[in-house]
């Protein structure tokens, strides 16, 4: 919202009369300094000024006030009414079942919990491929080069055998068992 519209909307509260006396005294005192105010606040009377000419004023009669409050303090100072209250009472049964229903729901949360944290990330149960399986491969194959044929070989050669080395890596990470193998074989075959 910008400076423009909050002026806009404190010189329609003050032409509509919703602020609180303190507020319109620091509205009035603004207005005298402040000539964006001045402007909006005679916009929003000349928008709202046919309105008022169109209804008649009218004033409540003086005793509403008091009969308001003589009707406020009357009921503050009469009896409250009383209520019957109904016991809820529950058949044990109904209690046994809800608390071996509950045993159960929370024992097999637990299962659950306990399954996912002790098993291996990215690989579904039973797959047999481990997370130190494919650590060990992929390092195996990079420590069976030998060191002086891979600073021989050019760059694109190099990028490429790096790249198949990552995918099988990845492949036997997600527990993709035949690629990572293929991958593997593949890159123990190949001569530089």
């Amino acid at each position: 919202m910008t400076e423009e519209d909050d002026i806009d909307g404190l010189a329609a509260e003050y032409v509509l009369g919703s602020l609180d006396p303190a507020e319109r005294l620091a509205v009035d005192a603004r207005r005298k300094s402040d000539a964006s105010l001045a402007a909006a606040i005679a916009a929003w009377e000349r928008r709202l000024g046919p309105l008022n000419e169109q209804a008649p004023d009218i004033e409540p009669p003086s005793h509403l006030f008091d009969d308001i409050l003589a009707r406020i303090s009357n009921q503050a100072s009469g009896p409250a009414a009383v209520a019957d209250v109904i016991p809820f009472r529950r058949a044990p049964r109904r209690r046994l079942r809800f608390a071996t229903g509950t045993g159960a729901l929370a024992a097999c949360l637990a299962v659950v919990v306990a399954w996912y944290s002790y098993a291996p990330p990215g690989h579904p149960p039973g797959s047999g491929i481990t997370h130190v399986g494919c650590s060990s491969r992929y390092k195996d194959f990079w420590q069976g080069f030998d060191r002086e044929k891979v600073a021989r070989m050019p760059a694109e050669q190099l990028a490429g055998v790096s790249r198949m080395a990552l995918r099988a890596y990845d492949a036997c990470e997600a527990g993709d068992e035949q690629d990572a193998k293929a991958l593997f074989d593949r890159l123990s075959k190949m001569t530089f």
